[in-house]
């Protein structure tokens, strides 16, 4: 997936990372700094679904899916396949609530081990929500350990 600049999204642009926790209803609350800038009020509705090769869950706001949607279909044959079967086909929508938090599907908690604490990173025209444990796992230092990111003084 491709990352807008502020400059060439639509309207909904977040960044950021915020710690957060999945109730034992699973329920997560939005941050509110991505609720403020994304008008998500009570009754508004998101779609929430899986990364397709990542152990992370995705959040899309109405514009945001339409734009995903776009791509989706303009997308080579086998990868608008995939796209379709795994992230389009696990997507599940939901309403945020008049606490700002939204119900996240049970399968779609199993698929990213959401259990308690979690992360909730601005990606720009979508949410990641990921587990701490599975965070770590796959983007701690070591992670990165072989890239050169010294221009960005990293």
């Amino acid at each position: 997936m491709s990352h807008p600049s502020p400059s060439d999204a639509d309207p909904g642009y977040v960044e950021g990372q915020h710690e957060h926790t999945v109730d034992g209803k699973g329920r997560l609350s939005i941050p509110s700094e991505f609720r403020a800038e994304l008008d998500l009020d009570e009754g508004r509705e998101v779609m929430v679904t899986r990364h397709l090769k990542e152990r992370c869950l995705l959040v899309y706001w109405p514009e945001a899916w339409a734009a995903f949607k776009a791509k989706v279909d303009a997308a080579p044959a086998r990868v608008q396949s995939a796209l379709r079967r795994v992230v389009c086909g696990t997507a599940r929508r939901v309403k945020v609530d008049r606490l700002g938090r939204i119900q996240i599907p049970l399968v779609l908690r199993k698929y990213a081990d959401l259990d308690g604490k979690c992360f909730v990173n601005g990606q720009g025209s979508y949410l990641e929500i990921w587990s701490m444990a599975m965070w770590d796992l796959t983007h701690g230092p070591e992670a990165y350990a072989e890239f050169d990111l010294s221009e960005f003084n990293l």
